[in-house]
């Protein structure tokens, strides 16, 4: 079992896991602009002001939704804080595309945003996942028990799958396999990568709870027909990005 007794104060302290979020977000935002600037958005600078708030507006309610949907049957249960205590990336990622979605068709901007979002998302979630990793039970994105000598000790004692640093790597790898390629239409990229980051969600939520044991006094997760709300969610975007790459791949083929 991987037990690193210096980590306990980060397991044990949600503002270390706080101030690598952050550093996530504005690590992902650097490389976001520098990505656009070589690709400007020619709209009026109002326009560019409602498609961006349209996209956070859009991350955040999908960010805070399926947090909720995942936990349904005990957070409904709780005060409003506990509605408001966790996000998920991939309703974030999901919902934000659903916002500038909207945003677009408002401004009338018929062209894709999405690929220079790829290389910022991917930074933003390499740090991320960095913090949850070095996190304790409490981030809720620890693993279910294994028997595995790579086993993670999250701060409860038990060695677990560590489930946030095989997304990392996994991001890492989907990363290294998109950029390699010439995409002929602007956008393809990024439905590739978040129909990639879909199914990556889907098969890493098998090794957590409610598919092994649950850290003591941890949030239940519910499921549905047999899934946790994330991997129908998962199962959803995969899908939605599919026919997007796929109409995408129409159009360039004539």
């Amino acid at each position: 079992m991987i037990d690193i007794p210096r980590l306990s104060y980060a397991q044990s302290d949600p503002s270390v896991h706080a101030v690598v979020e952050w550093l996530a977000y504005f690590a992902g935002a650097r490389v976001y602009l520098r990505q656009r600037r070589r690709s400007p958005i020619d709209v009026a600078r109002m326009d560019r002001m409602l498609l961006f708030a349209c996209t956070l507006f859009g991350a955040a309610t999908g960010a805070l939704g399926l947090h909720i949907a995942e936990s349904w049957s005990s957070i409904s249960q709780q005060s409003i804080s506990h509605w408001i205590s966790g996000k998920s990336v991939l309703g974030g990622l999901l919902g934000g595309t659903i916002g500038t979605e909207i945003g677009k068709r408002a401004i009338g901007w018929r062209s894709s945003t999405g690929d220079a979002w790829v290389p910022a998302l991917v930074v933003g979630l390499v740090i991320g996942r960095i913090g949850c990793q070095l996190s304790g039970t409490w981030d809720m994105t620890y693993g279910s028990p294994t028997g595995t000598a790579w086993g993670w000790n999250y701060g409860d004692g038990v060695p677990r799958y560590p489930t946030a640093l095989i997304e990392l790597l996994a991001v890492i790898a989907i990363w290294a396999g998109l950029r390699g390629r010439t995409w002929p239409r602007s956008g393809q990229m990024f439905n590739a990568f978040l129909l990639s980051y879909c199914l990556l969600r889907f098969l890493i939520e098998f090794l957590k709870p409610p598919f092994g044991a649950a850290a003591p006094s941890a949030i239940p997760i519910d499921r549905f027909a047999g899934l946790t709300a994330i991997q129908w969610t998962g199962i959803a975007g995969a899908a939605w990005m599919g026919l997007r790459l796929n109409a995408s791949r129409r159009i360039s083929n004539g």
